[in-house]
C-alpha cells in the first residue's frame, strides 16, 4: 500500500508530500479496509451457511428480505440493534457487558498479520503466526468472563467446555504448524507463502522446479498429515460441528451464550464466523499456498515491490486482484467443507471429544513433528550437520527419498494409532453398556 500510494503521490502526481504523511494515511486505510471486511465477511458466511445447509436438508433457507433472501443477513443485523438488552438481576453487569468485547476484539488483531495478495500485508511479523494464534487464545478468556458473569448453571458449564475444548485443540493446531516452520526454517507467515513457489514440489526443497506457484506443503506426507490434524483443530476451536458443544442448545440451552441478547450476542456471532473465517484463511495459507497460485508470481515481478522499485502500478493492481482470488477461493472452499461436515456428521459429546484430541490428534502430531526432522536432514542438511552422506545424492534424489520416507512413517502412525484407539473406544463403550445393563437390573 505504502509503495503504490508514494509512487502515485510523488512520482506520478508529483505533490512531494512527506513520507510520514503517505504512511499514516497508508495505514489508515489499510485499519479502514480491514474493519469493513469483518462485518462483510460474517454477513455473507451467514448467508451463505443457511442457504448451503438448507440445500443438503432439502429445505431452501432464507428466501424472503431481498431476491433470493440476499438481505436476510442485514435483517439480522437491524434485529440485534434494535433488540433490547437484558442483563440478569444476579449478573455481575460490568464482567457481562466486557466479556463480548474481549471475545471480539482478538478477532478483529489477527487481521493484522494476514497476507492477501503478494505485497498485501497489513504488517509483515517475522513471528507473524506466533501472534496470529498466540492473540486468538485471548478469546478462551472472554469466554470464561461470560459464562461466570451470567450467574447462571448453563452458561457456566458452557464456558467451562469452551475453555476446556479450546486449551485441548489449540495443542494439535500448534504441533501441526511447527512442523510446517521445521520445513520453512521461519515464522513469517510471508515466507512461509513465499516457500511454496514451485510445482506440487517446493522450489526451496528442489531448486529449478517451475514457479507456478503450486509447491504447496499439502502435496508431501508431512504437510498432509499437519493439514489434517490442524483443520480438525481448527472445527474444534471455531466450535463447529461436530465440535459445537460449548453452545448444544439440545443440553445447555446456548452456553455461555445463554444470558445475552441483543447486539452483544451479535458480537458473540461475529467473533465466531470472522474466527471460523481466519481459521480457514489459515488452513490455505499454510497448507494451500495462500494467494499463491499460476501468474501471480509473474505479474508481482513486474510491479512496484522493495526489490522493483521501476516497476508499473498497474501490475500491482493485477498482481493483488489475481493473488486475493485465490486466496479467497480456498478460503470460501474451507468453510464450504465445514457447512459440509456440520450436514454430515452429529454433535459429540464431550468426552468423545476429549479422547479424540488427546488420544489422537497429539500422537499423530508428534509423530509428523519427527517426520518433519527427517524432511529437512535429508532436503537440506549436509556435512556440517553430521549427514555427509545425503552429499552425494543429488536434489531430486534426496527429495524422493525424504517424501518415501516419510510417507512410510505417517501412514504406520496413522494405522497403529488409529487401531489403540478404536480398540480403546471400543472398550469404552462396553463397559458403559454394562453400567447401563446393572442399573436397569437394579431399578428393577
Amino acid at each position: 500500500m505504502y509503495d503504490m500510494l508514494y509512487n502515485l503521490i510523488n512520482t506520478t502526481l508529483g505533490l512531494n508530500w512527506p513520507t510520514w504523511l503517505i504512511s499514516f494515511i497508508s495505514h489508515g486505510l489499510v485499519a479502514v479496509i480491514l474493519f469493513a471486511v469483518a462485518p462483510l465477511q460474517m454477513l455473507f458466511l451467514t448467508y451463505y451457511e443457511r442457504r448451503a445447509i438448507a440445500r443438503m436438508q432439502d429445505r431452501v433457507g432464507p428466501n424472503r428480505v431481498g431476491p433470493e433472501g440476499i438481505f436476510q443477513p442485514v435483517a439480522d443485523g437491524v434485529k440485534m440493534f434494535t433488540k433490547e438488552d437484558i442483563v440478569p438481576a444476579a449478573a455481575d453487569r460490568w464482567v457481562h457487558f466486557i466479556a463480548p468485547c474481549v471475545v471480539v476484539a482478538p478477532t478483529m488483531f489477527m487481521f493484522a498479520v494476514v497476507p492477501w495478495g503478494p505485497g498485501m500485508v497489513p504488517v509483515d511479523l517475522n513471528a507473524g503466526l506466533l501472534f496470529f494464534f498466540a492473540i486468538s487464545s485471548i478469546s478462551a478468556v472472554g469466554l470464561m468472563m461470560a459464562g461466570w458473569a451470567s450467574n447462571n448453571k448453563f452458561a457456566l458449564l458452557g464456558a467451562m467446555r469452551a475453555v476446556a475444548q479450546m486449551v485441548s485443540y489449540e495443542i494439535p493446531a500448534v504441533i501441526s504448524l511447527m512442523a510446517i516452520v521445521m520445513l520453512t526454517g521461519t515464522l513469517s507467515i510471508v515466507t512461509i507463502i513465499e516457500a511454496q513457489a514451485g510445482l506440487f514440489i517446493s522450489s526451496v526443497d528442489l531448486p529449478g522446479v517451475p514457479d507456478w506457484g503450486l509447491g504447496w506443503f499439502v502435496f508431501t506426507p508431512v504437510g498432509f498429515l499437519a493439514f489434517l490434524c490442524f483443520f480438525i483443530a481448527a472445527l474444534a476451536e471455531g466450535e463447529r460441528t461436530p465440535f459445537d458443544i460449548p453452545e448444544a442448545d439440545s443440553e445447555i440451552v446456548a452456553g455461555y451464550m445463554t444470558e445475552y441478547s441483543g447486539m452483544k450476542f451479535g458480537l458473540f456471532y461475529l467473533a465466531q464466523y470472522v474466527l471460523n473465517f481466519l481459521l480457514c484463511g489459515m488452513t490455505a495459507i499454510i497448507f494451500f499456498g495462500g494467494w499463491q497460485g499460476p501468474g501471480v508470481s509473474w505479474l508481482y515481478s513486474q510491479a512496484i515491490s522493495p526489490a522493483n522499485p521501476e516497476g508499473m502500478w498497474v501490475f500491482n493492481v493485477l498482481a493483488g486482484v489475481l493473488g486475493v482470488f485465490y486466496f479467497l477461493a480456498k478460503t470460501y472452499f474451507f468453510f464450504f467443507v465445514m457447512v459440509w461436515v456440520r450436514g454430515a456428521y452429529p454433535r459429540l459429546r464431550v468426552d468423545q471429544l476429549m479422547d479424540f484430541g488427546w488420544k489422537l490428534l497429539i500422537p499423530l502430531t508428534l509423530v509428523n513433528l519427527f517426520s518433519a526432522a527427517i524432511w529437512v536432514g535429508l532436503t537440506q542438511w549436509g556435512a556440517a550437520e553430521g549427514l555427509a552422506f545425503v552429499e552425494a545424492w543429488s536434489p531430486v534424489v534426496r527429495w524422493g527419498a525424504a517424501f518415501a520416507l516419510t510417507l512410510f512413517l505417517n501412514l504406520g502412525a496413522y494405522v497403529i494409532i488409529g487401531r489403540v484407539y478404536a480398540a480403546a473406544q471400543t472398550s469404552r463403550s462396553r463397559l458403559e453398556l454394562e453400567e447401563l445393563r446393572d442399573l436397569a437390573a437394579t431399578s428393577r
